[in-house]
Parts: C-alpha cells; sequence; structure tokens
C-alpha cells in the first residue's frame, strides 16, 4: 500500500521533487502540497499536466501553517521537507510539528533528486531567495555563448 506523503515547499524544489522522484512512484500518494515563501500560491492546485497520470485532479497546495491539521485530515504518513534556505532550528521545529501528529518526516537526497547529465554542468546556487541566481546565470550564459558553446538553462518548476 503506498505511503500517503505531504511535500512541504516553497514553489521550487517541492515541486522538482515530486516530478522526478513522487509522481511516478508507487510507493507513494503525494495527497498535497504546503507553501511558504510565495505570495498568493496556496489554495490552488499543482496542474494535472504537470502532475502526472496517478494524479488526474492535480494535488492541492495548502498554507504550510495547516500543516497538523492536513497530516490528520488526510491520514499521512510522511511529510517530505522540500526547500532548501531554511536553517536547521526551523527544519527540526518543523520535523517536530509533522511528528506530533504520528507522520514520519522526512529530507530526499541528490541521489534522488539530482537531474542527470552526460554534458558539462554550471551549477548556480544560493543560501536564499534573491540572491541573484537569475543575474548570475544570465551572465554565465552570455560568457559562454560568446565562447561559442551551445548553452541550455535548466530551473524547477515554478507557478
Amino acid at each position: 500500500m503506498a505511503e500517503k506523503a505531504i511535500i512541504m515547499g516553497a514553489a521550487g524544489r517541492d515541486f522538482h521533487n515530486f516530478n522526478v522522484y513522487f509522481r511516478d512512484n508507487p510507493r507513494y500518494d503525494v495527497v498535497a502540497f504546503t507553501a511558504a515563501q510565495i505570495p498568493s500560491i496556496e489554495n490552488r492546485i499543482y496542474p494535472p499536466l504537470l502532475s502526472g497520470k496517478r494524479y488526474p485532479e492535480g494535488i492541492p497546495i495548502h498554507p504550510e501553517a495547516d500543516l497538523p491539521g492536513l497530516i490528520r485530515q488526510y491520514q499521512a504518513d510522511l511529510v517530505v521537507f522540500s526547500y532548501s534556505d531554511v536553517p536547521h532550528v526551523e527544519v527540526m521545529h518543523k520535523a517536530s510539528l509533522a511528528m506530533a501528529e504520528g507522520a514520519d518526516f522526512i529530507l530526499v537526497g541528490a541521489t534522488y533528486t539530482m537531474l542527470k547529465s552526460t554534458k558539462p554542468v554550471v551549477s548556480v546556487c544560493a543560501v536564499r531567495t534573491g540572491a541573484g541566481k537569475s543575474q548570475t546565470t544570465r551572465k554565465v550564459c552570455e560568457i559562454l555563448w560568446r565562447l561559442g558553446k551551445k548553452v541550455v538553462v535548466v530551473r524547477h518548476p515554478m507557478p
């Protein structure tokens, strides 16, 4: 029987982790996303087109503040923490909330979520939202284009 999962995130890594690990994984039934940091994303639906054939109605996106009630409502077996710019203390607080409601709390590692490439990769990362990743990416692309290189930019899905 598939484990019911709620994926916590901020409209980025959560959607990426779903797409590359959970969407077609019969071990899990993703019953909801929770949203934080991005205004006006909650109370929407992750689109059926991106959700895949196992989720023909899409997946509801709820406010993160509702997590304890969502665990009870969906009888979730686990909560998946899927954002990357949060202090350790806050992650552990969220883990405590999930476990107090009877759900396991997991982090999905790079082994399962990293995109594989046969080409050289330049990764642009930052420790927080708004640090200038997009501007840096544009500059890196410009430099590579001037060197005659073919460039492809890959981003996580965003609303």
